[in-house]
């Protein structure tokens, strides 16, 4: 191939096609992600169009397509100092870059017109300076000392259209140009057009491995920000493998909770810590994320290193690390907050002065009681108990002495009663008991014939022996009733029947 003038510009229109290719590529990829690269494939669309203008056809008259060629070149210059500048995240005007620009048109019209292709070319050298001037003070200069690796390339390659115009412009003064014919201006203006190919070639490259070194600084910042929130977590954070449970990390949490070092743990497989306390767990915990590929707030029990069970918070997403599925696992010490919770709901059910049912859970517990009895065709008992002279008790020894004695008195109800039936205080010195799956009404008289008994024995407390005794009331189900409340009434109703009769005794 015969290498001239138009050859160059056809290599040079090829190659900015391929450019603008490449722009285009990185604009849709990661146009979202970082400002300024739309202003790069415009720079490219533009060189391509103001070399095609140069090659093509002339349908207008030869001075007027060179305005339009040369014009939109240096527009396009100018649109990549704007990306840049988007790019780098600096700001700065352009109204005297426009101002430039539209002198430059009228100038480099008023020698094309003349057809004095030496001052064309020098004018046109004179605004790849300005602007390339500027894109290196940007890079070289402007920009961060912690960005400078980055564009410290695109930054040379601007300060080579920079000497490639200057020396141009030399050479133009000193051997100006003594045809009108752009094509047939011999080897200098080829040189000139080999060495802004070139730097074309460069820039793309150059603008490529900006992009990607600003992905790969992205990168290590995410991971030092996950390094750093990984190992700083107040919580247990584990990544495993599936397929195997292979350990790959763990985190100080972790070891705090678990009492395991990192060293012992990496490397080995989760089952070999034997750290499930139920084996039942661990079957939930895969079983979900097998299914929703992540799992929330599921309660653990966790076994440490010195065997002490832990109650945990588990959250677990399913990722791919190295092409291999691997479940990323956080974990919460939450046995201190259950103890906690536990003990609310204790206290919301449960008497405080002698640990018995209050009215709430016994209610709940007849709901339970009821829907069995009907389901089995099973027969019910309430027991109403209330001490006798419990009064006396607090105004000879005290009311503190009196909480004694009704805490002791709720063991005793417990030791006379089922494991099934429920004990429950529901005030002052009155009990209830449920009984739950009677057959006959001789087992609920047993029942009280026998706290009868029991409570005919003083209690001591503090060595001081204090005499005891009850009286008792009960209704049976369906029998008096088929509610709570009827049930409830009807056993008072005895009971108090039973104080009547001479207390220390029971009514049906």
């Amino acid at each position: 191939m015969k290498l001239d003038i138009p050859t160059l510009l056809f290599v040079n229109f090829i190659v900015n096609i391929i450019g603008l290719g490449a722009m285009i590529l990185i604009w849709r990829r990661y146009g979202q992600r970082f400002a300024g690269l739309s202003f790069w494939a415009i720079h490219m669309l533009f060189q391509v169009i103001g070399i095609g203008l140069d090659i093509s056809p002339h349908f207008l008259p030869e001075w007027i397509m060179s305005v339009f060629s040369n014009t939109f070149i240096l527009l396009g210059a100018l649109m990549m100092l704007i990306g840049l500048e988007r790019f780098t995240a600096i700001k700065s005007r352009h109204f005297y870059n426009i101002i430039l620009l539209i002198g430059f048109v009228f100038l480099f019209s008023y020698f094309a017109f003349r057809s004095d292709l030496t001052m064309r070319s020098v004018s046109v050298s004179m605004m790849i300076i300005i602007i390339e001037a500027q894109m290196c003070w940007l890079l070289l200069i402007r920009v961060s000392p912690d960005k400078r690796n980055m564009t410290r390339l695109t930054g040379l390659i601007a300060v080579g259209y920079v000497f490639v115009s200057l020396v141009r412009i030399i050479l133009l003064f000193i051997f100006p140009i003594e045809t009108n014919d752009f094509f047939k201006t011999g080897p200098a203006s080829m040189v000139a057009i080999t060495a802004y190919l070139s730097l074309m070639i460069g820039l793309v490259i150059a603008l490529v491995l900006m992009v990607t070194y600003r992905l790969l600084a992205e990168v290590q910042t995410e991971e030092q920000k996950f390094n750093k929130a990984f190992h700083s977590a107040p919580y247990a954070v584990i990544i495993t493998r599936v397929f195997d449970g292979r350990i790959f990390e763990v985190n100080e949490g972790f070891s705090k909770i678990t009492g395991y070092r990192r060293e012992e743990v990496v490397g080995k497989s989760i089952l070999d810590l034997r750290i499930w306390a139920r084996q039942e767990d661990r079957g939930a915990v895969l079983q979900n994320l097998s299914k929703y590929n992540k799992l929330n707030d599921y309660e653990i029990n966790v076994l440490t290193k010195s065997g002490k069970e832990v109650i945990g918070l588990l959250s677990a997403d399913m990722i791919e690390i190295n092409n291999e599925q691997c479940i990323i696992s956080s974990v919460s010490d939450i046995t201190e907050q259950s103890r906690i919770k536990e003990k609310l709901r204790e206290m919301a059910t449960h008497d405080v002065l002698t640990g018995l049912a209050n009215r709430r859970l016994f209610y709940d517990r007849f709901e339970l009681a009821l829907a069995n009895a009907r389901r089995e065709k099973n027969e019910m008992a309430l027991i109403s108990i209330d001490l006798d002279k419990f009064k006396l008790i607090n105004d000879t020894y005290g009311h503190a002495m009196g909480d004694l004695v009704l805490v002791q008195s709720a063991r005793r109800l417990v030791d006379c009663s089922r494991r099934v039936d429920t004990v429950a205080r529901f005030g002052g010195d009155e009990f209830l008991i449920l009984l739950w799956k009677i057959k006959t009404h001789a087992e609920a008289i047993k029942v009280a014939q026998r706290i009868l008994e029991n409570f005919r024995q003083p209690v001591t407390i503090e060595n001081q022996p204090i005499s005891l005794s009850v009286s008792i009331g009960i209704s049976f189900y369906p029998e008096q009733g088929e509610d709570i409340l009827t049930l409830i009434k009807k056993s008072d109703e005895a009971m108090y029947r039973a104080k009547e009769m001479g207390r220390d005794i029971y009514a049906m």
